[in-house]
């Protein structure tokens, strides 16, 4: 054989071993469907993606048991890919400087940055003189019916610096003046500083000896499940790498935020407030039974923080809080900063506090806490609002923010001693991508990754593994609830505990412990999800002109109207356009009850132009909404004239 046939016999045993290893590698990619992929921002990398998913989408779903079928979302679909075309197309406008601040804040010390003095037209360091005040919650109230109750604050008195001061507050507001009068700077400052750990109902802290979990619930607004897949790549790759449950069946129970996170916090639905803890509209929130007040009995620290107080959970539209109802608890810091230091408005909410996104306030926050309590145990509920809640594409400025946060606690090996909730409420509410039927989908299936550390998934096998076997379930904020009440206690999810409360009939409790096996037959109605919030159900389009489609869309005209009837303030709707109709499959009936025929519908209305979509159930002739209507664009200023957050997505004022 010759030197050329030898060359030639070489060239096809690469080609074979790389078709070989090319191969293997592509049906690894294939079987993997749970990991879906982490995009790039190279845009050929991420459209090539879609080569993994099968062209007929029946062939697959993203869970498929037998009592829930959803379809699989292909992340990138041909339908939803214009809206992440890269370069991105929207992207939030930075905050101020900070390479120019005129102070600076580092080991719990604040000090003029004297390099930057000629930013400020200073030019006689001497004239320059700063003002630090400390500020807090006050524990009195002057008017308890006040529905503003929860913003009250006091500031203490001025102490002036003119090189550096030390930070001994929770919360501080910094002035700086030049030649006396002129202010030329202003921030604001959160420590997260120890507190005596205050009994509750004559319980002491957690010793040290004794094996709990910190728990940490970190929410960001209104991302789904695939849109923090294809905006915070790098954050999926730490949580997959670590051992991180991705739950791809993560159904939402409700409209917006409130509906979503009260069954986490409460195990109720909102609905039930009224029954336990809220008798009327207007109440503040003391006398609800949160999760928080079970792990303070237990021992453990409470933190409750957001990171925009207009928008809070507890406070958009309604009164929050009269007690200050965890440990660390900063609405005021944030109410404050918003005021006096917000820059960047961006359609809902102020971005930046100062020269810093105030998503980075919280992260900053949070691992300030998990460094003061180090030797103590936390159970944290934390929820960023700020960046996620109004565009689609804005996520993927804090990835890297949220990756660095990530490893940060992992160097300090806090992430060894903690679960952590990873998780959003819904998807994109609103928008063009809600007008498709991935969008529809995508905004009821929001993010939920569940990170346990290591000597959990060993100590605690059967759960761990009932965990990863759920992933694959359909699973609700009730379970979450049910869940966390196991990390209470531990011994509940023992192996041999495990093993006994399977044995035990469950499949028809609302919230599931996610440590236990979720039933294989568990439908939406097993699991407390409203028929229009059900991604298990398909259906089956109706045209636009059929007497079905009007008699259906006159229906939820008439229910809108219903729900404005005591509000003069509010025009009467008209239905202007009917935009899609499908008849959708319900299942077969109970034997107590009689069949139904139920229908999702969009409809715009005039005036106004709000588009509105919801489900409507008929059974012999009486017609009843299945959930609550969702409106698909924004309302702006339309409903100005009114102040229930829910009536706002309806109401067109009539004077404006």
């Amino acid at each position: 054989m010759n030197r050329g046939d030898k060359l030639a016999v070489r060239c096809r045993y690469v080609l074979l071993v790389a078709f070989i290893c090319g191969s293997g590698f592509i049906m690894s990619l294939l079987c993997r469907s749970a990991d879906i992929i982490v995009f790039t921002t190279a845009p050929t990398t991420a459209w090539d993606l879609q080569q993994h998913y099968p062209n007929n989408i029946d062939e697959r779903f993203t869970i498929q048991t037998n009592g829930c079928n959803i379809p699989l979302l292909r992340p990138l679909d041909e339908s939803i890919k214009k809206f992440f075309e890269y370069p991105y197309p929207l992207k939030p406008k930075p905050c101020r400087d900070s390479s120019r601040a005129l102070l600076i804040h580092s080991d719990n010390r604040i000090s003029i940055n004297m390099s930057n003095l000629h930013y400020y037209n200073i030019t006689d360091a001497n004239k320059l003189f700063c003002c630090y005040r400390a500020f807090y919650r006050p524990l009195y109230v002057t008017d308890i019916t006040s529905f503003f109750i929860d913003n009250r604050v006091e500031y203490g008195e001025c102490y002036y610096f003119t090189e550096s001061i030390l930070v001994n507050d929770e919360f501080a507001k910094v002035n700086c003046f030049y030649n006396e009068t002129t202010k030329v700077y202003e921030n604001f400052y959160l420590s997260a500083l120890k507190k005596d750990f205050l009994y509750h109902d004559g319980r002491g802290e957690i010793t040290h000896n004794k094996r709990l979990y910190n728990v940490l619930i970190i929410g960001i607004d209104a991302v789904s499940r695939l849109n923090f897949y294809r905006k915070m790549p790098k954050t999926v790759s730490f949580l997959k790498d670590n051992g991180g449950v991705d739950l791809v069946g993560f159904n939402k129970v409700g409209d917006n935020t409130f509906p979503n996170v009260i069954p986490v916090l409460l195990g109720i639905p909102d609905t039930e407030l009224n029954h336990t803890c809220v008798p009327y509209e207007g109440i503040t929130f003391d006398n609800c039974p949160f999760i928080w007040e079970q792990f303070k009995r237990a021992g453990y620290y409470t933190a409750l923080a957001e990171d925009s107080s207009l928008l809070g959970t507890f406070n958009y539209f309604r009164p929050g809080f009269s007690r200050t109802p965890t440990d660390y608890y900063i609405h005021t810091f944030i109410q404050e900063a918003e005021i006096y230091s917000g820059y960047n408005l961006d359609f809902n909410c102020f971005l930046c506090m100062n020269d810093k996104y105030f998503y980075k306030v919280l992260l900053d926050y949070i691992e300030g806490l998990t460094v003061t309590l180090e030797n103590h145990k936390l159970f944290g509920f934390f929820w960023e609002v700020t960046m996620s809640h109004d565009y689609l594409n804005y996520p993927v400025v804090m990835d890297d923010s949220y990756l660095k946060f990530f490893e940060k606690l992992q160097a300090s090996n806090y992430l060894s001693e903690t679960i952590v909730f990873l998780m959003s409420d819904h998807g994109m509410r609103w928008g063009n991508i809600r007008f498709t039927k991935q969008g529809r989908l995508e905004e009821r299936l929001p993010l939920m990754f569940i990170l346990p550390p290591l000597s959990f998934r060993e100590k605690y096998s059967n759960a761990y593994n009932n965990l990863k076997l759920n992933s694959k379930r359909l699973t609700t904020p009730f379970d979450i609830h049910e869940t966390l009440l196991d990390l209470i206690n531990l011994k509940n999810i023992t192996n041999d505990a495990i093993t006994t409360r399977t044995s035990k009939y469950y499949a028809n409790k609302r919230g599931i412990s996610l440590f236990l096996p979720i039933p294989t037959n568990r439908t939406c109605k097993m699991a407390g999800i409203d028929d229009h919030w059900c991604t298990c159900h398909k259906g089956t389009l109706l045209s636009n002109v059929s007497s079905e489609a009007f008699q259906v869309s006159t229906q939820l005209v008439r229910h809108l109207n219903m729900l404005l009837k005591d509000h003069p303030e509010c025009a009467k709707l008209a239905l202007a356009e009917i935009m899609e109709i499908s008849e959708m499959e319900v299942g077969e009936p109970d034997d107590s009850e009689t069949g139904w025929r139920e229908f999702m519908v969009m409809v715009r209305t005039t005036p106004g132009d709000g588009v509105f979509e919801a489900t409507l159930r008929v059974q012999e002739h009486d017609w009843s909404l299945a959930g609550s209507a969702s409106r698909l664009n924004l309302y702006g200023d339309q409903s100005r004239c009114v102040h229930n957050y829910q009536l706002k997505l309806y109401c067109y004022c009539i004077y404006r």
